[in-house]
């Protein structure tokens, strides 16, 4: 390649480094934390953790439902996953019964529950900082993958730019020249060694700039349930869970399922996913749907069957989360994201050290901030949006609302709507939301306490009254009597369950 053309690209890999490099520091840094997030999360959880070995973890999807409504009679489960990681128990996500989502850790010999963790830890706040720095927006989500085109051009050209970059593996910085030339040493030393990381890391990036741009690729579809009146029909439990899996077994040869997906919906089926003999996790897992009520095998699907981009998904999300070589594969990508959050430092330190003499008082720091000029107010703007959406999701009064139903009558009747989760010792403000608009009054009974009159108000398609509870320890019962102006009375109960924090 001729030097003009070299120099061109030098200049724009420059210029581009420089107004880009916090941002890449940033990005590097928080995705490396990720890889291990959960562990990091989890230091001081030593309930969740196991040794077992994998021909041990013997707990069926039906024993793992067993132990979690053992615990928690008035929860509900939504994913069950056996061996989440070889190192954590297996693991439940699902509902408490005033409401909120937990997970729900069980043993993998006994299903046990033997802890519960509430979302929004160390490693979803991280996640949601790093894909859309907290706002959970899609275009934010496209923003940030699309940096992956000028990341995958500043590792190209800066390769093209480094003439025979081969010989440079083992050229170690010397501080002896001063920052400068360590600087840019120390640049192109890391930049060699961690060249192919950083293009997988781009390219799977773009991947994921695809499916948010809306190329998902297809999905087989599997066959529709018979038609029943209720999400989950009466007769759910363990058994039935076991039935399911097996059939999915034999549905597809050499297939273990490892994922059980629970309906939440009259439409919805029982699925089952995991991985098949003879086929790479990376390259994707077999699929069986069932039928909650007739136990019929309404799809089984291979990789081979899904189609376009979204057969690349779990080697992508393998690539990019350094799953693909397990426990060694993590901290292989640890380290080089470690060390890709070197190489955007010091292609900022070069830059800094070749200011102009009337910034040379100033350290590296100062004078990185002074040399990206106009960028320096965008990362500002940035920063601040970033706080402030953190106040709004996580500050005081961010609660999400929670909601309980009755275990006695329709959803349709009414249900209770709070505006926190329930915590030990908190008094907790609760809306009694009526379907009936016509209820003329009710009384409530917590815990079997003393009765309690409240007010109802009515806007013409339902009725709605307030009251306050302070939660005990036990299990948190909630009669509720609502009165008709004709005298009639029906009683409908709550259970929220026993505080968890």
């Amino acid at each position: 390649m001729n030097r003009k053309i070299r120099n061109s690209l030098f200049k724009i890999h420059t210029w581009m480094g420089l107004h880009l490099s916090l941002f890449f520091v940033f990005m590097f840094l928080t995705g490396t934390l990720l890889v291990a997030g959960f562990e990091l999360e989890s230091v001081g959880r030593p309930n969740i953790w196991t040794t077992a070995a994998k021909e041990d973890r013997t707990a069926s999807f039906g024993m793992m439902y067993d132990g979690i409504k053992e615990a928690h009679p008035e929860s509900g489960v939504f994913v069950m996953i056996k061996r989440p990681a070889p190192w954590f128990a297996d693991r439940t996500f699902g509902r408490t019964g005033w409401g909120e989502n937990v997970s729900f850790w069980t043993d993998p010999a006994t299903g046990a529950v033997v802890g519960e963790t509430r979302p929004n830890g160390f490693r979803d706040i991280l996640r949601d900082l790093h894909d859309t720095f907290l706002t959970e927006n899609r275009i934010i989500f496209i923003l940030v993958s699309a940096t992956s085109i000028p990341l995958l051009f500043q590792i190209i050209s800066g390769l093209i730019t480094y003439r025979r970059f081969w010989k440079g593996f083992f050229r170690w910085p010397s501080s002896a020249g001063g920052l400068r030339p360590w600087a840019g040493s120390a640049h192109r030393l890391t930049a060699i060694w961690s060249a192919p990381v950083v293009i997988l890391i781009a390219v799977t990036s773009f991947y994921f700039l695809l499916g948010g741009l809306g190329f998902d690729g297809t999905y087989p579809e599997p066959k529709p349930p018979v038609t029943r009146d209720t999400a989950l029909p009466a007769n759910f439990g363990p058994a039935l869970i076991d039935q399911a899996a097996a059939r999915a077994r034999d549905a597809l040869p050499g297939f273990e399922p490892t994922v059980m997906l629970v309906p939440d919906k009259k439409t919805g089926s029982l699925g089952f996913s995991g991985p098949l003999n003879g086929v790479p996790e990376f390259f994707g897992t077999g699929n069986v749907s069932i039928d909650p009520v007739t136990l019929e095998v309404l799809g089984a699907f291979t990789p081979g069957e899904i189609g376009g981009l979204a057969y690349l998904k779990s080697l992508m999300d393998a690539l990019h989360f350094g799953t693909w070589g397990g426990v060694a594969s993590m901290a292989l990508w640890i380290v080089f994201g470690l060390v890709l959050t070197g190489v955007a430092f010091t292609g900022a330190l070069i830059f800094a050290a070749r200011l102009a003499p009337e910034a040379a008082q100033y350290g590296p720091i100062r004078r990185i901030w002074r040399g990206i000029g106009w960028t320096r107010w965008a990362y500002l703007l940035l920063l601040a949006g970033i706080l402030l959406t953190a106040f709004t999701r996580f500050g005081p009064g961010s609660h999400d609302k929670t909601r309980a139903f009755p275990v006695d009558a329709p959803v349709s009747v009414a249900r209770l709507i709070m505006q926190a989760p329930l915590r030990r010792d908190t008094p907790l403000d609760v809306e009694l939301r009526i379907g009936d608009p016509d209820v003329s009054a009710a009384r409530v009974e917590i815990n079997d306490g003393e009765v309690q009159q409240i007010d109802v108000t009515s806007n013409g398609k339902r009725a709605s009254a307030h009251f306050q509870m302070t939660p005990s320890d036990a299990e948190n019962t909630i009669i509720a009597r609502l009165q008709n102006p004709d005298g009639t009375e029906n009683t409908v109960t709550f259970r929220l369950g026993r505080p968890l924090w």
